[in-house]
């Protein structure tokens, strides 16, 4: 995970996103794009979040001009001010420069309330996804996330990872396992949960980490709302869900399982492919 990429409105929904890309960046030693997306007569006049004021309110540079601090930290930060008109803008824009730039990990603002206006209320975060197929971390606007915007400090601690087949949940437990590996500084707890009947649970093959535990979890009712239900009974961190077929980013705006759950979930949402 060496190059992750941040599409922004600049609206105050977007900042949690914007936090948490950093943070994992910092975390990774990673490439950071953030990106926006203006109509053609206002790309001048866009200023776009402060990377190193952030760096220092964390603790991490001695203050917001110590160019030396953020060349140790080993960030590579790229800025992207894009011209583009209308709700298709933001998306082919984003999605062209993902088809030519190295990407590993989108991290993006959704909105989930029908009377809020902006470019996630017009279903840019979800097409921008499904488009370019890559791994997505969605973070809902008015929900902190597991990273603090004033400190930077990761608090990640229990994840949930909804499993119906075996095999075809493996992409979700691996990367549930590779966060907790790579931003956790604590125990995690990854909470494998099956809705349907307990005897028909499957066990997918869980990888060893000293700092993860992992739990099964059986619960039955409606897929979607037993998947929130679940993550907030258990105070989840995260959830990890894995998109593929007619559930997959193609059609993830049709009332999939992955669509419904980004609409409801009231922590981080991670789908991967």
């Amino acid at each position: 995970m060496q190059h992750i990429f941040h599409p922004t409105d600049l609206g105050a929904g977007s900042e949690t996103a914007f936090v948490h890309a950093l943070r994992i960046a910092t975390l990774l030693r990673a490439q950071l794009t953030i990106m926006h997306v203006a109509d053609e007569d206002q790309v001048e006049d866009v200023v776009l979040p402060g990377v190193r004021a952030h760096l220092a309110r964390w603790g991490l540079l001695a203050h917001a001009d110590d160019m030396a601090g953020l060349e140790a930290l080993g960030v590579g930060v790229r800025k992207v001010v894009a011209g583009g008109s209308g709700t298709a803008g933001p998306i082919d824009a984003c999605v062209r420069h993902i088809a030519t730039h190295p990407t590993d990990l989108i991290v993006l603002a959704t909105h989930q309330k029908a009377d809020r206006i902006g470019w996630v209320q017009d279903r840019v975060a979800e097409p921008i996804a499904r488009e370019s197929g890559k791994p997505a971390l969605f973070l809902p606007h008015d929900r902190p996330g597991f990273v603090h915007a004033q400190s930077g400090v990761v608090r990640l601690r229990r994840i949930v990872v909804p499993v119906a087949d075996a095999s075809a949940a493996a992409p979700a437990v691996e990367a549930a396992a590779r966060m907790a590996a790579l931003l956790a500084d604590a125990p995690v707890t990854v909470h494998l949960l099956h809705v349907g009947e307990a005897a028909g649970a499957p066990r997918p093959p869980t990888p060893a980490h000293p700092l993860v535990t992992w739990a099964h979890v059986t619960r039955t009712g409606a897929v979607d709302g037993t998947i929130v239900a679940v993550a907030g009974e258990l105070e989840a961190d995260l959830i990890v869900m894995r998109t593929k077929g007619h559930d997959g980013f193609l059609d993830v705006l049709r009332g999939t399982t992955t669509e419904r759950v980004l609409r409801l979930a009231h922590c981080p949402v991670l789908a991967v492919v």
